[in-house]
Parts: C-alpha cells; sequence; structure tokens
C-alpha cells in the first residue's frame, strides 16, 4: 500500500514562518483536500510535497510508485495560468510524457495520449488548437497532460477554479476515478468546503499555517471548528442524499 507521511514540515520565507510544523499522513487511493482560508499556507505546502520549494522535515513515500527516479512519481499542476499556447491538444497531452520522451516519438507514447484523451471523453479535440478551448475544456486536457504518464502522486493546485459547475464537478470525478483506479495519492487545494466534502477522502484543515485537523470529512467539517477558523456562520447539515450540505449564514 503507497503511503506518504509528512514530518514536522517547516517553511519559512525570510523571517515568516508560512509553514509550522506539519505532521500527516496520505493513504495509495484517497483523495486528500487541503482546505483554510486565504493565505494559510495551502499552496505552499503543495509545492513543498511536490519538492518545487526547500522547505526543513521529511516527505517520505513509503510503497512501490513505478518510477526509478523518487520524484518522477510526481505530477505538480499549477493553478491554470497558460491559455494561448499555439499546440493542439494532443501535443499538449504529449508534452505531459516528456520525461520519457527522446528525440524520436514512440509508438507507446502516443497510445497512451490517444488512451488518456478517449478515457476523458477530449479524443474530439485531439488536433484542436489548445487556444481555442473554453476554459472548462482547457482544465480538462491538463488533467489528461497530468495523468498521461501515469503519477502515483497527484497534486492539484485549486483545479476547479473560475470554472461553471458541471466542469467542477467534471474535474473532481476525474481526479476521484483516476485516484481509485491507480491506487494514487491525490492531493487537491480547494477553496469550494462543498466540493472537498463531496469528494474528498480525507481533509486536512490548515490555519495560519498549522495543521488543525486530519480525517474524513465527517469529523473535520464541524461547525464550530469552521466557524472559527474562517470567521462565518454556518449551517452544516446532511442533505437527502447523504451529503455534507455547507450553507454560509453571515459573517461574525
Amino acid at each position: 500500500m503507497l503511503k506518504m507521511n509528512l514530518t514536522d514540515i517547516k517553511i519559512s520565507y525570510g523571517k515568516s514562518n508560512i509553514i509550522k510544523n506539519i505532521k500527516a499522513e496520505f493513504h495509495g487511493g484517497n483523495v486528500v483536500s487541503l482546505i483554510g482560508p486565504n493565505g494559510t499556507g495551502k499552496t505552499t505546502l503543495l509545492k513543498a510535497i511536490a519538492h518545487l520549494i526547500k522547505y526543513e522535515g521529511d516527505i517520505n513515500v513509503i510503497g512501490e510508485t513505478g518510477y526509478k527516479n523518487f520524484r518522477d512519481s510526481f505530477t505538480y499542476v499549477p493553478q491554470m495560468s497558460v491559455n494561448n499556447i499555439n499546440l493542439t491538444v494532443f501535443e499538449i497531452v504529449l508534452l505531459g510524457r516528456v520525461r520519457d520522451l527522446t528525440w524520436k516519438i514512440e509508438k507507446i507514447h502516443l497510445n497512451a495520449v490517444a488512451e488518456i484523451l478517449d478515457e476523458l471523453n477530449l479524443s474530439h479535440l485531439s488536433y484542436s488548437k489548445f487556444s481555442s478551448l473554453s476554459g472548462g475544456q482547457k482544465q480538462m486536457v491538463i488533467m489528461a497532460q497530468a495523468m498521461v504518464s501515469k503519477p502515483k502522486i497527484l497534486l492539484l493546485d485549486e483545479p476547479t477554479s473560475a470554472l461553471d459547475l458541471k466542469h467542477q464537478l467534471q474535474i473532481m470525478e476525474t481526479a476521484k476515478k483516476y485516484t481509485k483506479k491507480t491506487g494514487s495519492i491525490t492531493v487537491i487545494v480547494l477553496h469550494d468546503i462543498a466540493l472537498a466534502a463531496r469528494y474528498s477522502d480525507e481533509i486536512l484543515l490548515l490555519h495560519e499555517g498549522y495543521s488543525i485537523q486530519q480525517g474524513i470529512p465527517e469529523d473535520v467539517l464541524k461547525e464550530e471548528l469552521l466557524e472559527e477558523i474562517y470567521g462565518v456562520e454556518l449551517d452544516i447539515s446532511k442533505s437527502s442524499r447523504g451529503f455534507i450540505s455547507i450553507t454560509p449564514i453571515k459573517t461574525k
């Protein structure tokens, strides 16, 4: 069973301590959402997990990742900021195989791209220019690029930001399905607590750089705790279908 341990993670910028002694444990086959107010260190922690920034402490992955190079098992998807790339959808996704590509593109790579595009119902867009797509379509293509190399650690930074409701659900359903199918660990930064409640196996709640609580959504998403952390009055209940429903009432 794949497992990732975060032990005493600290991150500082100058004299500012951004992440403070965070401890957490993530398991294969689980989607873990990082939630918390703005500026609480969610993206910073995700970048540390991806080994993109310096940190103190230990991040250890236990179990078989399928890669000789430990870091090749990670794929990090930042908040989408590039829109006008003059490449086709197929070419964009092919770049997700970049660690395996040589001057000669082999059939195995082309087949992998075709397979993931088909799986995500994007085949009809294969030769469309990425710049011509809608925001939701672009984000799905970026998801395909992230998954085409079959990473065992998938790290997504606000993948649903600025998307309409349908595409938000598509992104989260895609991440959930991939995680269960591959036994990977998927860590997602989310601002939408309702999406975190709906799709997460576990939630890690951060506040002012500290890990406040980690657990299943029912254990973390408590009215009193979230009201204190977010500074708002909330109504949290179960919907008729058994999902956690979170309604903001007013600021405190």
